[in-house]
């Protein structure tokens, strides 16, 4: 069905009468009425609708019955056309009207009354057919409007009594809702109440149904000089924060066409204001009441733009002696409505600002570190949560939600982060302290933490506590001596400052005063229980086999040693970073528990379209270290090498090794030379971003014990020059080389195949040069460097100079023959051969040939 259906169905009550021309019409307005409730927008289906009604009134006033053709009427003029009314159908409205509406030109002139500011008089006309029973339906929009424009007119002129009779006339009839008129009067309702208190508007407003607000009343406008005009809806809900009216919020979210959200914001944006502008005015009393009221209104209303922006107050204006007001508002507001735009750097005039969620938890954080009392604190342990997942390199977030999950008596959950903490801030005292406080059951182990602290912190003003807490701790184990060092300590260094000493500090004192001190200090205890400390921080961690393979001075002149496994594992550290280390000597072998710390680098493209790369590279942290028995460069892997060249200047020995790398290294010994062999320890230095190759422990060997180790291919002589007393040998295209006479006994002749053993490595033109370590004839072939070929061999002739004896040279398919075979079985024409071809490195060419 669709409105061609309908104009169909008009057509044929055309020529119809009486019930059958009703029935037509009827269905031809259920079809339009349905089509209208689809798409009230189409024009062709406004058009539809309105045409049937005009039917229809015009059938019910032919047949006197007025009441029903007024319904239609009423039913039509509600038909939204959206600008764009047909002209022809306006006309057909004004011709019914009068047809209709028998009191037409009495509310008619009232109209015209009211619109020129004559509201008594077109009041009276109203009223006087209200008395006569003759204001029908049909005139109630019109009586609507006369009302709104006579209070608006004279309101200041009206007692109150007199706006809400008016008000309560217009509620009574029976116009159309939602309407222009509906919310004109809903608006001066609005302003009027602003100045008459005794006007319940809030009362009014849901009499005059809040699901009448039409679309401009829920959204801003603009005014002609293109200003903004808020919506209804946002002034509605500010006067109702600013008038502190009592009301039920639920209510009037389920009864306004827009989602919650921007309901609630209309109303928390005004508290926002009427919070800043207290604080201007310095009501302090009145701002923290405001900041109370809010959360206890509009906190379980969850997140929102406004709901973040009142969190910043609060957080901007509780300082100070007010500071700790924050903890419960924060808690109230409730850290499960930060949004995710909270969590993001905020920037203004240039400068960046901490994200407000990470201000709010950290503010809290430190009025809590301030408080003893117990309470649940999970709300505010799972935004941190959040803020470690969004910045996890912040390790001041770790520790405060470690610190966190103490105060909660989470003991197990701050060990963990605690265990975490001590990789990345392992030389940080204030880590082990508060670490020891996690540490409940088993002294040795917190008498090793705090130890740890003190040994880690030179600085006594901020040892204080330890020395006390040591102390305690220490009394309980009955090391009573030891807890008077301790105690002494602390005492000495308040006296120097002219601090008072803790309350504490007597009650311990009395309590290891008992015993005859002789002990100076607690270096030999502090040695006895620290690995107690770091076994258990690092618990989870596995040995690492590495070997100390350098030591060297740094730009400050400060000693460091190298550490490495061989291979992928590499780093340095000062030579007095652990006591086991002072007096360790090169090649030694260490085990240490290492964190494997991920750093990401971004490097810049070649290319400037293309984004930058990001590579990750690790960086080895060294925890803790121990001896092993094992032999000095053990763990390293055995390498073998032969000497390949001398750099006498600068007396450096260059090898190749039985991988082909080539590796250098100084002559410490003149007794290196050219050809000998060496076994070593290897190891993989990083220098810049290349990876080199290290021997250490370096020691001659005989040749006969390494030469199995290098290489060994067969390769095949590829050309003999006697004149020069050498010969040529092919392996690959890749790997060849030449041998001179004088370097062996071998007189190989060309085609022959020799086996060779050998080094290799890449020449300044980074071509491969073979290094030959040992040559020998063998009855062994490879069949890629030598065939055997039957076919037709033609001859050439070098410019096409036929008259020549003898041909230049000549072809068998790809394979080239030289001249010296074709003169050697005196070929001068085409002909059928058996031929052996050898490869040259980048060509094959045949060495023997035979007629056949």
């Amino acid at each position: 069905m669709d409105s061609k259906t309908v104009f169909e169905l008009r057509n044929e009550a055309k020529y119809l009468s009486g019930v059958e021309k009703l029935n037509k019409l009827t269905s031809a307005l259920n079809i339009s009425r349905q089509l209208y409730l689809e798409d009230s927008s189409d024009e062709w289906t406004q058009k539809a609708l309105a045409w049937v009604l005009i039917d229809l009134c015009k059938h019910y006033i032919a047949v006197n019955n007025l009441n029903q053709a007024g319904t239609y009427y009423r039913e039509l003029n509600a038909i939204d056309f959206q600008g764009y009314e047909d002209e022809i159908i306006e006309n057909q409205k004004k011709n019914l009207r009068p047809k209709i509406d028998t009191n037409y030109s009495e509310i008619h002139k009232a109209e015209e009354l009211s619109k020129n500011g004559k509201h008594q008089e077109a009041l009276a006309i109203c009223k006087n057919l209200i008395s006569q029973n003759q204001l029908t339906e049909l005139h109630h929009e019109s009586y609507g409007w006369i009302i709104y424009r006579y209070i608006k007119a004279e309101k200041s002129n009206l007692s109150s009594v007199e706006v809400r009779t008016f008000l309560r006339d217009y509620m009574n009839l029976k116009n159309e809702r939602p309407s222009m008129l509906h919310s004109m009067i809903l608006n001066f309702a609005l302003n009027y109440s602003k100045n008459h208190s005794d006007f319940k508007f809030y009362n009014f407003f849901l009499l005059w149904n809040p699901k009448n607000l039409r679309y401009e009343d829920l959204h801003d406008g603009t005014n002609q000089n293109g200003d903004n005009i808020p919506s209804l809806i946002s002034r509605i809900c500010k006067e109702f924060v600013n008038s502190n009216t009592e009301l039920d919020i639920e209510e009037v979210l389920n009864n306004i066409g827009l989602d919650k959200e921007t309901v609630i914001d209309f109303f928390r944006e005004t508290i926002f204001w009427n919070i800043f502008n207290t604080h201007r005015e310095n009501r302090f009393s009145d701002l923290w009441n405001l900041f109370e009221q809010y959360n206890n209104n509009y906190s379980k209303y969850g997140q929102s733009k406004w709901h973040s922006e009142i969190l910043n107050l609060a957080e901007r204006f509780m300082k100070e002696n007010d500071d700790w007001r924050f903890l419960n508002f924060f808690k109230n507001w409730n850290p499960e409505n930060l949004r995710t735009d909270d969590w993001k750097k905020t920037k203004k005039d240039e400068n960046t600002y901490k994200p407000l969620a990470t201000k709010a938890i950290k503010k809290t954080f430190e009025i809590l570190k301030t408080q003893t009392s117990e309470q649940d604190l999970s709300w505010l342990i799972k935004p941190y949560e959040t803020a470690i997942k969004l910045f996890p390199d912040d390790e001041w977030l770790l520790r405060e939600k470690a610190l966190l999950h103490f105060k909660n008596n989470e003991l197990e959950l701050a060990i963990k982060i605690y265990k975490q903490l001590v990789l990345e801030l392992a030389n940080k005292h204030y880590v082990w302290q508060e670490f020891s406080d996690c540490i409940v059951s088993d002294n040795s182990l917190k008498i090793g933490m705090l130890s740890k602290a003190l040994r880690l912190e030179k600085n006594e003003d901020f040892l204080g506590d330890i020395h006390l807490n040591l102390a305690k701790v220490m009394i309980d184990e009955n090391l009573l001596e030891n807890a008077l060092v301790e105690l002494e300590a602390y005492k000495k260094h308040r006296e120097i400052k002219g601090w008072k000493l803790s309350s504490i500090f007597d009650e311990l004192h009395k309590k290891a005063s008992s015993v005859k001190q002789s002990l100076k200090d607690n270096r030999e205890l502090y040695k006895k229980y620290i690995p107690f400390a770091e076994n258990f921080a690092y618990a989870d961690f596995d040995w690492t086999e590495v070997v100390l393979a350098d030591n060297w001075k740094d730009k400050k002149g400060k000693e460091r040693l190298t550490f490495t496994n061989g291979e992928t594992i590499e780093f340095s550290i000062g030579k007095n970073r652990f006591e086991v280390l002072k007096h360790s000597k090169l090649g030694q072998i260490f085990k240490f528990k290492l964190h494997k710390q991920e750093i990401k680098k971004e490097i810049e493209n070649n290319f400037s379209w293309l984004s930058n790369n990001i590579i990750t590279e690790y960086k080895y942290i060294p925890l803790i270290v121990n001896k092993t028995e094992k032999q000095y460069w053990e763990i390293l892997n055995d390498t073998f090498a032969v000497v390949d060249y001398i750099n006498k200047e600068k007396n450096m020995i260059h090898v190749i090794t039985t991988d082909n790398k080539e590796v250098f290294f100084p002559q410490i010994k003149s007794e290196l030379q050219i050809g000998d062999f060496i076994t070593a320890k290897s190891y993989i230095k990083k220098v810049k971003d290349e990876n080199r190759t290290e021997l250490r422990n370096i020691q001659k060997i005989s040749k006969d014990s390494v030469l199995s180790k290098f290489q060994t291919e067969i390769a095949i002589v590829d050309g003999v020059n006697e004149q020069k007393q050498l010969f040529h040998f092919v392996i690959s295209s890749k790997l060849q080389g030449i041998v001179k006479y004088a370097d062996t006994n071998l007189r190989p002749k060309e085609g022959d195949f020799i086996k060779l053993s050998y080094a290799s490595k890449m020449g300044k033109d980074r071509k491969l040069r073979v290094k030959v370590l040992n040559i020998e004839l063998t009855k062994e072939v490879n069949p890629n460097l030598r065939k055997d070929i039957t076919g037709l061999l033609e001859v050439k002739y070098k410019n096409y100079n036929y008259d020549e004896e003898i041909p230049d040279f000549a072809f068998i398919g790809d394979y080239y023959v030289p001249k010296y075979l074709i003169e050697k079985h005196q070929i001068i024409d085409d002909c059928r051969v058996k031929a052996t071809a050898i490869y040259a490195g980048d060509k094959w060419k045949v060495t023997e040939i035979e007629e056949i």
